[in-house]
């Protein structure tokens, strides 16, 4: 077992489906729009679709429920024929709402990792996504006071973690990362020489889908609590 108490100051951790709950309410959110679209097309042709215009809309608008918002209205546009019926309408408006406002569930053992972690590293959420969004669900949670602060990234790659570093005055290999996707949180960090635990999430958006590559800097654990025994 990797033993990595000492090696590291600073702990950055992801935050949705790491810290709280998030892709469950997604995939709410796409099964009501699917319901919301039955009369038009098959439902796997309504969640091809979604996904299609949402991997158009994310490069232009970035992550979160309001470009969530925009790729449903793209598709039902579509899926209707360029002229969007007032029910639809209201219906894609009242799904984005409802996932926008959703309660904040937090994961289990995550306020018991994060104290026994307190005061002996410095702890960063490092998230990605829309700031007010991503900010308001940092302050919802009441995690707040476990971290130092919260870092928004314009998107998880090799560059943003290199500016984090940076920002944060750390050297690349003094990154460690802890988050359940594969391509976010952990490839890039392990890419500029940092270090990364993977706690698995029983869903992963299609977006985020990625192999684990092979490196001795990578930790893989069952849940968040597991942590605690390399650190």
């Amino acid at each position: 077992m990797a033993d990595l108490k000492g090696k590291f100051s600073t702990i950055f951790f992801d935050a949705d489906d790491t810290l709280w709950e998030n892709e469950g309410y997604f995939r709410a959110a796409e099964a009501k729009f699917i319901e919301l679209l039955a009369d038009y097309t098959t439902p796997e042709g309504v969640q091809e679709l979604l996904w299609q215009k949402q991997e158009d809309n994310i490069p232009l608008f970035g992550y979160g429920s309001k470009t969530y918002m925009i790729g449903m209205t793209d598709a039902a546009l579509e899926l209707c024929g360029g002229t969007m019926p007032e029910h639809i309408y209201y219906g894609v408006k009242k799904i984005i709402t409802e996932l926008a406002f959703h309660e904040l569930e937090i994961m289990e053992g995550v306020e018991e990792t994060l104290k026994a972690l307190q005061g002996r590293y410095k702890l960063i959420v490092a998230t990605k996504g829309d700031l007010p969004e991503q900010m308001a669900k940092y302050r919802k949670s009441g995690l707040a006071k476990y971290f130092h602060h919260c870092e928004v990234m314009e998107n998880k790659d090799e560059n943003n973690y290199l500016e984090l570093a940076a920002k944060n005055d750390l050297d690349p290999s003094e990154i460690l990362m802890i988050g359940n996707s594969v391509k976010s949180d952990i490839a890039p960090v392990v890419n500029i020489g940092g270090w990364a635990i993977n706690t698995p999430h029983e869903m992963t958006w299609a977006h985020e889908l990625m192999d684990m590559p092979e490196s001795d800097r990578i930790i893989v654990v069952d849940g968040i609590k597991d942590i605690l025994n390399y650190l």
